[in-house]
């Protein structure tokens, strides 16, 4: 048996398809009530990395590797090797929709304080069980999945190159 550990999965990496807004979606539809003004306080966090995979990855990755007799017995971490940080995360969604990063990123005791509050759900969208991703620290070892993937061609992508499709998924579906 293989057992098969995605990190936080997220849409398509080629058309941004999802069935649901959660997780990194808060973020996107926070920065799209008004981009060129909520992008200049950056509400992540440079110390707190956020594991995001796309959900093709993780399908190929479990299609190719539930047949390698390599993985059975092994716990595989689908995640990426390299994963941004959420202040990083906040700079990428902010530059594709408005064309320009951060100015400030408050520190993160001062930012949680604030999502916590019970008028920042109403004004961020960030309900408050999502708030930890932000600052709880989070480390997944990909060694196993990287040296197995390897040799069936599948590479995680990194979110930067795919983060515009995501937001363009939004904002062409801005509900689901």
């Amino acid at each position: 048996m293989t057992i098969f550990r995605p990190s936080v999965v997220v849409g398509d990496s080629q058309t941004g398809k999802t069935v649901k807004y959660d997780g990194i979606y808060y973020l996107i539809q926070y920065l799209r009530k008004a981009p060129e003004l909520l992008r200049l306080v950056n509400v992540g966090n440079r110390d707190v990395r956020l594991n995001l995979v796309p959900v093709d990855f993780v399908v190929e990755g479990i299609a190719a590797l539930s047949t390698d007799e390599k993985a059975i017995g092994k716990t595989i971490a689908l995640a990426d090797p390299d994963p941004l940080t959420t202040a990083q995360l906040f700079d990428v969604l902010a530059e594709q929709l408005s064309k320009k990063h951060s100015v400030i990123t408050p520190p993160p005791s001062i930012v949680e304080r604030f999502l916590m509050l019970g008028i920042s759900p109403p004004l961020t969208g960030l309900p408050h069980y999502a708030v930890p991703y932000f600052f709880i620290s989070q480390s997944y070892d990909t060694s196993e999945a990287s040296e197995l993937l390897k040799g069936q061609g599948i590479t995680c992508p990194n979110f930067r190159d795919y983060a515009v499709n995501l937001v363009r998924f939004v904002q062409k579906h801005p509900v689901l």
